[in-house]
């Protein structure tokens, strides 16, 4: 077993030791089949939190034969993790990096161990990057709160019983081992929705999360721009992600809950649109991306149902 000496350590020891763990455990099970790791988010830029994941991607070399194959690789990790700190691994082939590199992998990673094959390969285009975005954050805010099928364009609450509307829903692991509600969610979902149209109404990329809002707020600043600040400023900042105790602060994370309903109906009317275009596209491949997502995850909307129609005449 070869020793693995880290290249860009995030600084942490414990977070460091983790690291090293993690990429001991994927070049024991795929030896020679993996060209690079890095580390993504708060890590690379040193903006953790005592409460934040871990992210990295791992390069392969070769293409996965399908989608379990990749699914099983991501796993990897998860059969063997240790300690509380949670590990967000995503996996690419260099195959794809060619097509095009990721903004949070080009512009916001830092390379851990391996070579730097991401120098090497563009950044993927804004055409590319905005259709990316534009279906992740529609995905994400149906399938993280577990949305009903079809999905309303007159969005509902995800539990609207719940103090914080089912906002909350994820888990986060404690040192102590205690696994408690979180925003993570919330600061996700909205963070995506929010990359998805600075993508489409702006034409920019976001490839550190920190400067989401700031972009946000510098080429869109509309109405919604107040409340995306105040969901990092209070949810990740102040709270760490964690459920306030005091009864003035959850009476903000309510109200912080409450809006991000109108955000997420606001982003569906865009989404609405951009799915139209979509089916119009000569690219053949956005148009069979765009049809299964909503076989998948169908809008309940006559115009989408009236195209979808059109095309499959």
């Amino acid at each position: 077993m070869k020793d693995i000496l880290l290249q860009g350590t995030p600084g942490h020891p414990q977070v460091d030791a983790i690291v090293q763990k993690v990429v001991q455990v994927y070049e024991n099970a795929f030896p020679g089949k993996i060209a690079a790791y890095y580390i993504e988010g708060s890590y690379a830029d040193q903006t953790y939190l005592h409460t934040s994941d871990i992210d990295l991607t791992i390069v392969f070399r070769s293409p996965f034969a399908d989608t379990t194959a990749r699914n099983v690789v991501e796993q990897t990790w998860t059969s063997k993790q240790v300690g509380t700190q949670e590990v967000d691994i995503t996996v690419v082939d260099e195959a794809s990096l060619r097509e095009g590199v990721h903004p949070s992998m080009k512009l916001g990673s830092r390379l851990i161990y391996g070579q730097d094959v991401c120098s090497l390969y563009p950044l993927l285009s804004i055409e590319a990057w905005t259709r990316d975005r534009m279906q992740a954050a529609y995905w994400l805010l149906v399938n993280v709160y577990q949305r009903r099928i079809p999905v309303q364009l007159a969005l509902t609450f995800p539990s609207p019983a719940d103090e914080f509307y089912g906002y909350t829903n994820r888990t986060l692991r404690l040192p102590d081992g205690r696994e408690v509600p979180c925003t993570r969610n919330l600061v996700r979902t909205t963070g995506w929705a929010a990359t998805a149209l600075l993508a489409l109404q702006a034409g920019q990329y976001v490839g550190r999360k920190r400067d989401c809002v700031r972009l946000y707020r510098d080429h869109i600043g509309d109405e919604w721009t107040a409340l995306l600040e105040d969901i990092i400023v209070s949810c990740r900042d102040q709270w760490r992600y964690l459920i306030p105790d005091a009864h003035h602060a959850r009476k903000h994370l309510r109200e912080l809950c409450e809006r991000t309903l109108q955000f997420e109906r606001h982003f569906l009317l865009f989404y609405k649109s951009y799915l139209l275009k979509q089916f119009r596209s000569a690219e053949q491949e956005d148009v069979r991306f765009a049809i299964w997502l909503q076989e998948q995850l169908p809008l309940d909307d006559v115009e989408v149902a009236t195209a979808l129609q059109t095309l499959a005449r």
